[in-house]
């Protein structure tokens, strides 16, 4: 049997693999050997664990490693300042085919297909294991071979697919030169690995026989984790930039084979309408609802609206509509979002409070009466460039010091302290605002009593001398959980992120079901998820939505049309803000075919923006322009643009890799990217 070292040194020249050093910093302890390996229980499974560890963990936003993303900060959600993110190569338009990011989101995703092709052809040797856990053991391996591609096909679009190659020393050079697949093959493989591992009956349930959740099995690829990430597949597959999107309609292998759809294909719809309604109807799940003290209630009447929005994003067993959660997440995040509160006592909770929201996804949120703040008549406005001066609590105050409440369950949402007025135009926001958003002078919502201060000289706010610093003026909180719930943001083993809950199953229902023309059924999906988040449901097509008010006895909103192309926006925007920081936009909107808009749209961007994911970004003014005496208290409000950002349609997908380029001649460049500038 050959060693493992010479063995993934072939791969590694073959396949883009890292080398064999950086192989054997993941290798099970004491393994030298194939036979060493698969002869012993605990090795074997470590192996699997292995194979486990190339599944992405996005909440490490700073420093990028192995598969893990930062789809966040790479679009508009958020920015962090820090030179060594590689969302910033993204955004700024920096990003090559030679780039480091996309070359080792490529090459580990094919280093994880490599060790699960090897354990799948390996496992059955090991006398050591029962039947019944080489079983379960391989059709997780295969669902978990098929998410890879899954992902690498988000990234990258179609890619070659290896099958259950293990490629070795003696391998012909032209073996391993292997063209992109189709889409349609690519899309077909994932799908048919997935159902063969759910179909084989060997899949663990995340649910034990009274139905509750085992936590044992947290993290793993169970039946009802790989029925969710089918029902993605299948949304993703149908997608407009996978089912028909003319600007790839001439990309082809070198025999002239074309790699996307030429036109679209409704039934790729209705597949994911069923996969997504399977899940629905399957009695597993339910949206979380809380009461104002956290505990579970069952009819949205009684239901708070931000403690529920706020446990169903956190990743958690009790959360109710989690589908899958990965394990051992570094939850780096955690050091953006906490402000960095300068000259606090020592033993204060310091971050850097960088992670910082542009205006533009900022205006996104709906207002308390889940309108868009175009159509609220109440939703407050002021000269942008020239904010009144008038203290807070006079005419004209574009600040405020009251208190603000939700108006169903009358909990505290936010409160001014110490006399540091806050904006009027945070007020009377929709829930998900107050759990996404830090914005000026909200006290530290764990701390009661200590005000972020964002302006130039604020213990959050620039000051000249650092890089922590919130960039637009906002700072991102939603994934912040440790003291708002009790329960702890740890590191470790046992530390999970959100990957999918039900909430975006309703959602990705909802889009099926608009772009199939079931107009009626996407609306009700879409009032589920508005109700649940305490703002007015939309007068719909269905019967139960046709009540004067709704099941919270809000007035029902009528849209200005109810053709295809409205609720198809009321969709998209509904996602947009339920799923924010849930690393779901970024895809989005280059799966929608829209990252690119010319104009905002008043949807999905304002309507005053203009460049989709690119253009001009606002922010406050945080670095103290034109300050004055007499202005200094609202000065801070004026609206800057902080930032231009560079998109265009080739950047819908990463370019491939150059090295793999060079290489493969058989695998073509990304449209768009071919004749990209090589860094």
């Amino acid at each position: 049997m050959k060693k493992i070292m010479i063995f993934f040194s072939v791969v590694a020249a073959t396949m883009c693999l890292t080398s064999c050093e950086d192989y054997f910093d993941d290798v099970p302890e004491n393994a030298t050997t194939i036979d060493d390996v698969f002869s012993n229980r605990g090795l074997t499974l470590s192996w699997l664990t292995n194979v486990y560890s190339f599944t992405p963990d996005n909440t490490n936003l700073r420093f990028h490693f192995l598969t893990n993303g930062c789809w966040g900060p790479a679009c508009i959600e958020g920015y962090e300042p820090w030179t060594h993110v590689v969302a910033n190569n993204i955004i700024l338009g920096t990003l090559y085919p030679s780039s480091s990011f996309p070359t080792s989101l490529f090459t580990e995703y094919y280093r994880g297909i490599q060790y699960a092709n090897i354990y799948l052809a390996n496992v059955d040797r090991c006398n050591a294991m029962s039947q019944s856990d080489k079983d379960w053991t391989k059709a997780e391996c295969r669902a978990l071979r098929a998410y890879f591609y899954f992902n690498l096909m988000k990234e990258f679009g179609p890619v070659p697919i290896v099958g259950d190659e293990i490629f070795g020393v003696s391998d012909p050079l032209d073996k391993m030169t292997i063209p992109r697949s189709s889409v349609d093959e690519c899309f077909n493989y994932i799908i048919s690995e997935l159902n063969t591992a759910l179909n084989s009956g060997h899949l663990v349930s995340q649910f034990d026989e009274s139905g509750a959740y085992n936590d044992e099995m947290k993290g793993n690829f169970t039946r009802e984790v790989v029925t969710g990430i089918l029902a993605e597949v299948y949304l993703y597959r149908a997608s407009y930039l996978f089912n028909g999107d003319p600007y790839y309609k001439d990309l082809a292998n070198p025999d002239g084979t074309k790699l996307f759809p030429q036109s679209r294909d409704d039934q790729k719809w209705k597949d994911a309408r069923e996969a997504a309604k399977k899940i629905i109807d399957s009695g597993r799940y339910r949206l979380v609802m809380r009461d104002a003290s956290g505990h579970q209630v069952y009819d949205v009447r009684q239901s708070d609206p931000f403690k529920s929005v706020f446990y169903a994003s956190y990743a958690h067993p009790s959360n109710e509509e989690m589908i899958y959660a990965r394990t051992s997440s570094k939850n780096g995040q955690q050091y953006e979002m906490i402000p960095r509160f300068d000259n606090m006592p020592s033993n204060y909770n310091k971050g850097a409070g960088a992670y910082s929201i542009p205006l533009e996804f900022i205006d996104l949120y709906f207002t308390n009466k889940g309108l868009r703040i175009d159509d609220d008549p109440d939703y407050f406005t002021y000269d942008y460039d020239n904010p009144p001066t008038a203290p807070a609590g006079k005419e004209g105050s574009i600040l405020s010091t009251q208190t603000q409440r939700d108006k169903f369950s009358g909990s505290k949402l936010f409160s001014a302290v110490y006399g540091y007025p806050i904006m009027k135009q945070f007020y009377n926001r929709e829930p998900r605002f107050y759990l996404a958003v830090s914005f000026q002078h909200r006290p530290w919502n764990f701390d009661k009593s200590t005000p972020i201060e964002m302006q130039y000289n604020g213990n959050c706010g620039y000051n000249g001398s650092n890089n922590d610093y919130p960039f637009f003026g906002t700072i991102v909180r939603k994934g912040y959980y440790e003291k708002e719930s009790g329960w702890s943001a740890y590191e470790g083993p046992d530390a999970l992120s959100m990957m999918l809950r039900l909430g975006e199953v309703y959602l990705n229902y909802a889009e099926a079901c608009c772009e199939l023309g079931d107009l009626g059924e996407a609306i009700h999906y879409v009032n589920l998820i508005r109700s649940r988040a305490g703002i007015a449901e939309y007068y719909g097509l269905n019967a139960e939505d046709q009540t004067e008010t709704d099941v919270r006895g809000e007035k029902r909103i009528h849209l200005s049309s109810y053709d295809q192309d409205m609720v198809r926006k009321i969709v998209y925007r509904e996602r947009l803000i339920e799923l924010a920081y849930e690393d779901k936009h970024y895809f989005d909107v280059r799966r929608w075919g829209v990252a690119d808009m010319p104009q905002g749209d008043g949807w999905i961007y304002p309507t005053y923006h203009k460049g989709g994911e690119g253009g001009e970004m606002h922010g406050f003014n945080i670095y103290d322009v034109d300050v004055t005496p007499e202005n200094r208290n609202v000065n801070f409000y004026k609206r800057k643009v902080q930032q231009i950002r560079v998109f265009n349609k080739r950047m819908t997908f990463f370019p491939i890799p150059q090295e793999e380029v060079y290489r493969n001649h058989n695998c073509v460049q990304n449209t768009g990217w071919e004749s990209a500038e090589v860094k």
